[in-house]
């Protein structure tokens, strides 16, 4: 099995991680450089067009494997490839576009529509959709032959270990939230309730994305933060804030940082959503989570003196993610893909 792989620059370590959608491409890439006879990357490490690539993927019997998305032009030599050559297409989805309007990164109109044709034609031309949520099948229809996978976020491997604790000893309890400033006005409700709360200090983790983020004397902006450093950031909280808002997409999304908050062996306070508490049953973890339906002040107080109290099991933790690591099932996803062989019925399954 020779496979293509087209992302952005590949990323061979956790130190070059910034963002929660470089986690699931990291695993893919490693778990296919331990699984199969060759991999080529479309870009080289300068993020340019890797020559090479382009042409093995007109080669039958290539495989194509699409982190999407990956930029126009890697979109367009995929759907040419795998139309001309008709060669196996697995696509590797962290979310599509309508996304982008739900969090405030909606597109221009023209790019959008330009955006979701490609979208539209990758997803019918696609034999096997590694999807992250099963509500991602909401917006679309699968065809009769393909085969989807339903993947939800989960850790590594070698991550699953218990964290020590790391407590910075200053009086005050500590509630980290980490990923996008860009949640349409959530973060920045946040920092306004935790200025009333003298006992407490928030700690936000992440990029602005063009949000103007104010600190305050118990609010923190530490920046963003490699993969490889955020585990002992998060040793230091008592609770991880995940404040997500109520909107039809992110309803039935399950984020990347959920299992990493779990992980973290911390009480995680989230928004109740279809797909966090979907995610959060399939994992067994419900007795560590704090589940909020609104946030206001007063609801944010009751959950920081309940997750106070909340007595977590971290070894129990541990052990109810390992069915979870990114490497097992990924091992899973290209035995199946690499078994794959035409039929005329479409198939869901989990990993």
């Amino acid at each position: 099995m020779n496979v293509v792989f087209v992302d952005w620059t590949p990323i061979n370590s956790k130190s070059h991680i910034r963002r929660g959608i470089q986690i699931r491409r990291y695993y893919a890439w490693i778990t296919l450089n331990k699984m199969v006879n060759k991999v080529t990357p479309f870009r080289k490490e300068n993020r340019s067009i890797n020559w090479k690539a382009v042409i093995r993927m007109f080669k039958k019997e290539s495989v194509l494997w699409v982190e999407y998305g990956c930029g126009g032009i890697a979109h367009l030599f995929v759907l040419l490839a795998s139309i001309i050559s008709s060669n196996k297409l697995i696509l590797n989805i962290h979310d599509l576009v309508i996304d982008q309007r739900y969090i405030g990164k909606d597109y221009p109109f023209l790019k959008r529509i330009r955006v979701q044709i490609i979208e539209h034609l990758l997803l019918k031309h696609a034999d096997v959709i590694i999807l992250p949520c099963p509500g991602l099948l909401d917006f679309f229809r699968p065809k009769k032959s393909q085969k989807i996978l339903i993947m939800p976020p989960g850790v590594g491997e070698d991550e699953l270990s218990v964290p020590q604790a790391n407590k910075i000893e200053n009086g005050k309890k500590i509630a980290i939230y980490f990923g996008s400033m860009k949640r349409k006005d959530a973060i920045q409700k946040i920092i306004e309730f935790f200025s009333e709360l003298k006992e407490w200090e928030l700690h936000l983790i992440g990029h602005k994305e063009g949000e103007e983020i104010i600190e305050k004397k118990n609010v923190k902006y530490l920046g963003s933060v490699t993969h490889d450093k955020l585990a002992d950031i998060l040793s230091t909280a008592d609770t991880i804030l995940i404040p997500l808002p109520k909107n039809e997409y992110l309803d039935i999304a399950m984020p990347t940082k959920l299992a990493y908050a779990l992980k973290s062996c911390r009480p995680v306070i989230v928004t109740k959503l279809k797909g966090i508490s979907e995610h959060i049953s399939l994992m067994g973890l419900e007795e560590n989570v704090i589940y909020r339906e609104e946030w206001d002040i007063d609801s944010l107080k009751e959950a920081l003196n309940k997750a106070l109290k909340l007595n977590i099991d971290a070894e129990k933790t541990i052990e109810r993610l390992r069915p979870m690591a990114w490497e097992l099932r990924f091992r899973k996803a290209i035995k199946i893909a690499r078994d794959m062989n035409h039929r005329n019925y479409f198939e869901i399954e989990w990993i």
